[in-house]
């Protein structure tokens, strides 16, 4: 597919559960992409380049995110670059900072230098502030203003809790559910407004076609919930009944030390501190997804296309 006004375009994160979404439909639309990453012959690397794109369409390139000089050479002749690295957990040489901050200032100083990148598209996260306790929304919040300070043609994209996949936080919480009938829960006042990542990649799609630049858009859905009714939800799409208990932050911050310590835990402390930080809904300060002309497809339509896999009686219970 070749189109008039189709775009090269780099992409960091191209591969995970939000960035597969964005460049299948960027393929669809005919662009040129490019995605970076450690493991270019990993099962869901090679199925997004063989069934989404024309041949050619898509690349694939192994390289080491902390060399600046790997980084410069993968942004060179693009035109767009998108940036949707991030962890929601420290394991290992994976910190926040490293990933969050000092990659995205090797990343601002590459575009600087290599003049074809005209628009730069950085994903951070809803409810990113200064003076918080937790690493992740300190470090997210600290790319966020280098950004700012260094960039002209730039748009932050921060998205609340993203839903709409076999990997996505409902199938976290819904493995969760089925495994406690009871389950303490911190943070459970917190509010949420959950967004279809099907409609991420629209806004993404949206602010490439209609240059939008020079702001910050949040990414959120028509509804908000607290994490309890969040799980509420979940607990029944997939027919199971149980006891959801909140507790205090400093019971949470015990609760998340302790699973903290797991190889993939479910939560960690960093992640009670960004919960204890406050809510996770439109600041009302900036655009949404609204603005750019898209209606958000609501949790309770989505979920149940993949969440009944967790039903016991499968996908035809009642």
């Amino acid at each position: 597919m070749s189109l008039v006004n189709s775009k090269k375009i780099c992409l960091f994160g191209g591969t995970g559960f939000v960035g597969s979404s964005i460049v299948r439909l960027l393929a669809k639309k005919g662009h040129q992409i490019k995605i970076a990453t450690r493991e270019p012959f990993r099962e869901n690397v090679i199925e997004i380049k063989s069934t989404v794109s024309d041949p050619g369409q898509i690349k694939i390139e192994k390289i080491n995110i902390n060399s600046l000089e790997q980084i410069k050479s993968f942004i060179r002749g693009s035109d767009i670059c998108l940036n949707l690295i991030g962890i929601l957990y420290e394991k290992g040489n994976a910190k926040f900072k490293k990933l969050h901050f000092d990659f995205v200032k090797n990343l601002i100083l590459a575009i600087k230098e290599e003049s074809s990148i005209d628009h730069f598209i950085h994903f951070s996260s809803l409810g990113v502030k200064e003076n918080t306790e937790s690493q992740y929304l300190e470090s997210k919040f600290q790319a966020e203003e280098q950004i700012k300070k260094d960039l002209k043609n730039f748009t932050i994209i921060k998205p609340s809790l993203v839903f709409g996949g076999v990997t996505d936080f409902t199938n976290m919480f819904a493995k969760l559910i089925k495994l406690f009938p009871i389950i303490p829960l911190a943070g459970s006042t917190v509010k949420f407004a959950p967004v279809y990542v099907g409609d991420i990649a629209l806004g993404v799609e949206k602010i490439i076609n209609q240059e939008i630049k020079n702001e910050t858009i949040e990414f959120v859905g028509n509804e908000i919930f607290t994490l309890q009714e969040i799980l509420r939800i979940i607990s029944n799409e997939i027919r199971v009944k149980n006891l959801i208990i909140p507790i205090p932050n400093w019971v949470g911050r015990i609760q998340g030390t302790i699973l903290g310590l797991a190889p993939k835990p479910m939560l960690t402390l960093d992640q009670i501190k960004t919960l204890e930080a406050g809510d996770n809904i439109a600041t009302m300060k900036n655009k949404t997804l609204k603005d750019l002309g898209i209606d958000p497809q609501g949790l309770r339509k989505i979920i149940p296309n993949y969440l009944w896999r967790f039903r016991k009686e499968g996908q035809f219970a009642k």
